[in-house]
């Protein structure tokens, strides 16, 4: 009988600083924008996230920004929060620590200074224990996982989230930021480190155009759907426990800069998403489409499998990168 394996779909729901570091009197933090996308009206980023996993039947995680309150306030976000539980989702903490250069709406520091790891525990540990405090301020519950920005994350990051109660985590992304300690370059399996479960963003072998091997994040944006749904067949032959593939609201519009200027809905990243979804929905009996919200936190690692490569073709980058190329430059 096939085993059924668990998918985590995760989206990053933040808002975004949009220049203001650099330009601090000219430019002013987002929120709507790239969590919302209103394009005539219509939230063609949360709100297309939201109807397209409704209409398939499926729950992701939002793991959403809390430091950001230090700019807007509470209620912006609280109100989005709102939106993904009534759409019946998983509701989470995402920490972006470069929104503590703003107290009370104004900005105090401009430094990025957006790192979870490389400081001291105790540091880590406040930084952490505020951005549950300001979750919490929503009365929505409190987040039983976390993900740092930009999978900022060492041994000192587990640690932290240990001492604040986070049972589980998804602060792994070796394609995209690799801990600088090596025995945390995890790809795929549930971990267990510093008694924090972590879930790591999942990975497969692709190519660059010159041919050579480029390991690639498992995310909407990195993937046509043709190669999200070859991987994710190759993990199930292969007896995989898990994948964990990620987006963001703002990857399904289209913009001219990062000031979100002349806001468009993003076919491309739309018509993947569908996709995904409709292949996820109609394997039911191989893939359980979970959320961190229903993770067992004592669960044990995953074993070790002896060959754990997860490999895309050489064409399917090819056509994956003229499909960003045309809406990039097209749409």
């Amino acid at each position: 009988m096939s085993h059924c394996m668990d998918v985590y779909l995760t989206v990053d729901t933040e808002a975004s600083i949009a220049g203001c570091f650099s330009n601090p009197e000219r430019f002013q933090p987002l929120l709507s924008e790239p969590v919302d996308g209103l394009v005539q009206g219509r939230s063609q980023a949360l709100g297309f996230l939201l109807q397209t996993l409704q209409q398939s039947g499926l729950r992701a995680t939002f793991f959403t920004e809390t430091l950001q309150s230090r700019y807007f306030g509470h209620e912006p976000m609280r109100l989005r929060a709102e939106q993904i539980l009534e759409a019946n989702q998983d509701l989470q903490l995402h920490v972006h620590p470069c929104w503590r250069n703003f107290t009370d709406g104004k900005v105090v520091k401009t430094e990025p200074d957006d790192h979870s790891t490389g400081r001291s525990v105790d540091e880590l540990e406040a930084i952490f224990a505020e951005a549950i405090e300001r979750f919490e301020a929503w009365s929505l519950g409190s987040p039983v996982a976390v993900r740092t920005g930009n999978f900022s994350a060492g041994r000192d990051t587990f640690q932290a989230l240990k001492r604040v109660g986070i049972k589980a985590s998804s602060n792994i992304s070796v394609p995209t930021c690799p801990p600088a300690d090596t025995g945390l370059h995890h790809l795929y399996g549930y971990q267990q480190i510093e008694g924090v479960l972590e879930v790591p963003l999942s990975a497969f072998n692709s190519f660059s155009v010159k041919g050579s091997k480029v390991l690639r994040p498992l995310a909407l944006t990195a993937c046509s759907s043709a190669e999200l749904i070859s991987v994710i067949e190759q993990a199930h032959q292969k007896g995989f426990e898990m994948l964990c593939l990620i987006t963001h609201p703002f990857e399904f519009i289209n913009r001219d800069s990062y000031r979100f200027d002349n806001m468009r809905p993003n076919p491309v990243n739309q018509q993947r998403l569908t996709e995904l979804c409709d292949f996820l929905a109609s394997n039911r009996d191989r893939f359980n489409v979970t959320t961190f919200g229903e993770l067992d936190p004592l669960r044990p690692p995953s074993p070790t499998l002896s060959d754990s490569t997860l490999s895309g073709s050489y064409l399917a980058m090819l056509h994956r990168t003229a499909q960003n190329y045309y809406t990039d430059h097209f749409r």
